[in-house]
């Protein structure tokens, strides 16, 4: 295991047991890596690390192909698509502890791949999950993802990333354990008799603060962002944030563009931001900023070729704005910073 966890990227672990898992399904592994961008070779290596996207390529590969979202590890499938019709249930509740209470009853509809439980004790509240069949889930993948849905999907609900006081395992430590630390942040009980995580009670409380329109985003977000380090930051600028950065590739992309990757109107993205105080054309230039003394100070790019770079087609109109920005032109910006070791 490397000593450093890289950001956006999971444990060898993961690819090579769904590889495996998808052979023994009557998948073809092979395919499914080659397709996913994913080199053979990475396989039952577990010093090499593989990027977090690729993954959750593959595992919507599989889903979609068993159409079972245990991924064939229990002996009672649940339905393709039922993760986002919980979402679809859920997401108008007014807090978390009506959420939990619809999850509970939901899957115990339409599935008895496990039992889940909502335990309160004082100031702790314990969200457990017990799997009916675990001797199938040898490897513990249907587990985890389990696990970190319901911790990602309910602080996603809440904007807010909810601590974990105890992250329960029903299995002994297991060999990518460190990879644990980055996943389930908190305390972990292995041998427990579930799994399952637990929290201060406030959070039964939290209102939650997404809509349909924001759950589409989400989801389609998943399931990278199961494999991610949970995030502290939920707001809108965040979000929009990282979609311009996604979608950025030959031009910085408009807030129309933005809006409706977001599945939001134009008008409700910018009152959201003025909410946090802010707007789009802010953060749209904190981001050229950013990119502009990149390129300023580890490129050889003339001024102008640093301007069309950021979306400017006039080099004097996009000298205005470096110097409103930072004080200074961008000629005299690189001056000062770049040294013969830069």
């Amino acid at each position: 295991m490397p000593d450093r966890v890289e950001l956006g990227t999971a444990s060898n672990h993961y690819i090579s047991e769904y590889y495996h898992l998808a052979n023994r399904c009557g998948l073809d592994g092979d395919a499914m890596l080659i397709e996913a961008g994913i080199p053979l070779d990475i396989v039952d290596q577990p010093d090499r690390r593989v990027s977090a996207e690729k993954l959750a390529a593959v595992l919507l590969r599989m889903w979609e192909a068993l159409q079972d979202e245990t991924t064939s590890l229990s002996k009672y499938p649940i339905p393709r698509g039922s993760f986002l019709m919980v979402g679809k249930l859920t997401v108008h509740e007014p807090n978390l502890g009506r959420v939990f209470s619809l999850v509970k009853q939901f899957y115990g509809y339409v599935t008895r791949a496990f039992d889940i439980d909502v335990a309160v004790e004082g100031d702790k509240v314990t969200f457990s999950c017990t799997m009916r069949t675990p001797e199938m889930d040898e490897k513990h993948l249907f587990a985890e993802i389990n696990l970190m849905s319901w911790h990602r999907y309910s602080s996603w609900l809440v904007a807010e990333n909810i601590p974990l006081s105890e992250v329960y395992f029903s299995y002994p430590e297991p060999h990518h354990v460190a990879e644990y630390a980055y996943l389930f942040p908190g305390k972990h009980v292995f041998n427990a008799p579930y799994m399952g995580f637990s929290f201060h009670k406030k959070y039964l409380e939290r209102e939650c603060v997404q809509s349909a329109a924001t759950l589409k985003t989400f989801m389609s977000e998943c399931p990278i962002l199961l494999f991610l380090q949970p995030r502290t930051d939920f707001s809108t600028t965040s979000l929009v944030q990282r979609t311009i950065k996604k979608l950025w590739i030959d031009e910085i992309p408009t807030i129309d563009k933005v809006a409706n990757y977001l599945h939001l109107t134009e008008r409700t993205l910018s009152r959201k931001l003025k909410d946090e105080g802010t707007s789009f054309q802010k953060i749209k230039d904190v981001i050229r900023l950013d990119r502009a003394i990149n390129y300023l100070l580890h490129n050889t790019l003339t001024i102008s070729g640093v301007a069309e770079k950021v979306g400017f087609s006039d080099p004097a109109v996009f000298a205005r704005a470096f110097k409103s920005w930072t004080g200074v032109s961008p000629t005299e910006y690189r001056r000062i910073h770049l040294t013969p070791n830069t």
